[in-house]
């Protein structure tokens, strides 16, 4: 009796252990498998941010080499080929992250190198008192276009990604057939080789509006500081209706901010400048031109303190012109001191203005007085653009200084237009900006 007892014991016993054996070893097969799946998701989070990333690296290389066509003096052309060198470098360290084979990416990585050597030896034969010949700058259109031509493939295959329709493995179907749901990324780049198959062997808003930001705002020194009641009388006289007291802003430029129905305001503590407004009012069939907004919008900013500006560049989208505004002094254009204002254009009422480059930047400036003249600045000019308007501005660098140059508007001889900025002390490039016209507005790149 007590032996058929134990038998029972140790039966229940190895039940008891087979049963555990089988939990842990299910315990750790769903570990193992939520461990792949994370390395799984992890890897295909980093394959995307390459495509986004190169598809943003060819982006910048089509805009530089673009430029690259219009350069003359060998600071521009030594600044363009670093940044030529430097996009090309990491657009393949991006094309390496993705999972293809170097057979099928051969064209489009020996693409990116051939572009970033033959600028930098543009850049140093000019250095070396050369000129670059007709042939080079044919060599240079070519690798433009072929650069657009592949920049186009690379973000249709970023954007079909981005929504789901792009895998990074061959689909296969549950017969192990391959599936026509989804787009493998490999024959993606097939397309993107095919256009560079023939190729021979060997970058909203106007212009500077994305400058760095003063760390101390320049339009706010030496004013005393406002109180809140006072800010909210200005904050209403910029609305146009009741708001009340919502919060203090720190950071850069601290300031009050206010709140309506529909918009919301903020007020400098220092100085009380209305500093922006946002309103939610929406915007539906257009009935107001261009040059009613323009109109109206200066109308907005002298009624509210901001003076001496003139209109550069504007953008139309979902009825809203958003317009940018900067600074003059002695005629000449202060592209740091930038003020951004929105106009519905249905009601042409002002719903929308940021002066936060204005603030962080504006300040009386002190001109070079001994400078070239216009026609000497012309003679910095490729000698293959037309000349259409110059004017003198002040444009900032991206160490937060300025330069104070002659903007020369041109054409070229495919009818491109763009803006030149020659240092009116120097005399050689500053910048070169590509216009964009279209049903939109002027945009630059």
């Amino acid at each position: 009796m007590n032996s058929k007892t134990l038998s029972k014991r140790g039966k229940i016993r190895i039940i008891m252990y087979v049963s555990f054996a089988i939990i842990v070893l299910a315990v750790y097969g769903f570990i193992q498998t939520v461990k792949v799946n994370a390395c799984e998701s992890e890897l295909n989070a980093t394959r995307q941010s390459a495509v986004i990333s190169l598809d943003e690296y060819l982006s910048n290389i089509s805009v530089n080499l673009q430029k690259s066509l219009y350069a003359s003096t060998p600071p521009m052309i030594s600044k363009l080929a670093s940044e030529l060198y430097r996009e090309t470098a990491n657009a393949k360290n991006s094309l390496m992250l993705l999972p293809t084979n170097e057979q099928t990416v051969s064209n489009t990585y020996k693409f990116l190198s051939q572009v970033g050597e033959f600028v930098m030896s543009i850049e140093r034969k000019v250095n070396g008192g050369g000129e670059i010949t007709e042939e080079e700058r044919e060599r240079l259109y070519d690798l433009y276009n072929h650069s657009v031509t592949l920049n186009k493939q690379i973000s249709d295959m970023c954007f079909r990604m981005q929504h789901g329709t792009y895998t990074f493995e061959k689909p296969q179907s549950i017969l192990g057939l391959e599936s026509s749901e989804e787009a493998y990324l490999g024959d993606g780049f097939d397309e993107a080789e095919q256009s560079l198959s023939d190729f021979p062997t060997l970058i909203y808003d106007g212009p500077f509006s994305s400058h760095i930001e003063n760390s101390e705002p320049e339009f706010l020194k030496d004013k005393d500081m406002t109180l809140k009641e006072r800010a909210l009388a200005i904050a209403k006289k910029v609305s146009g209706e009741e708001v009340s007291f919502l919060y203090e802003e720190s950071g850069t430029i601290p300031c009050y901010v206010f709140q309506g129905e529909n918009v919301t305001v903020a007020i400098t503590k220092k100085g009380g400048i209305p500093l922006y407004m946002l309103n939610s009012q929406y915007a539906g069939e257009i009935k107001t031109s261009y040059e009613k907004a323009i109109e109206n919008a200066k109308d907005f900013l002298k009624k509210i303190g901001y003076s001496d500006l003139k209109e550069s560049y504007y953008f139309t989208d979902d009825g809203i012109c958003t317009v940018n505004f900067t600074a003059v002094q002695d005629n000449i254009i202060l592209y740091a001191d930038l003020i951004k204002v929105g106009i519905n254009l249905e009601t042409g009422n002002i719903i929308s203005f940021d002066a936060t480059g204005y603030v962080s930047n504006h300040k009386e400036r002190i001109t070079e007085p001994k400078i070239i003249s216009e026609e000497d600045a012309c003679k910095a000019l490729n000698q293959n653009l037309e000349v259409l308007g110059i004017q003198k501005c002040i444009i900032p660098t991206e160490w937060k200084g300025e330069n104070y140059c002659y903007e020369i508007h041109c054409k070229t001889k495919d009818s491109q237009e763009i803006l030149v900025y020659i240092n009116c002390k120097s005399g050689i490039e500053n910048d070169i900006l590509i216009l964009l016209y279209s049903d939109g507005g002027v945009l630059t790149k």
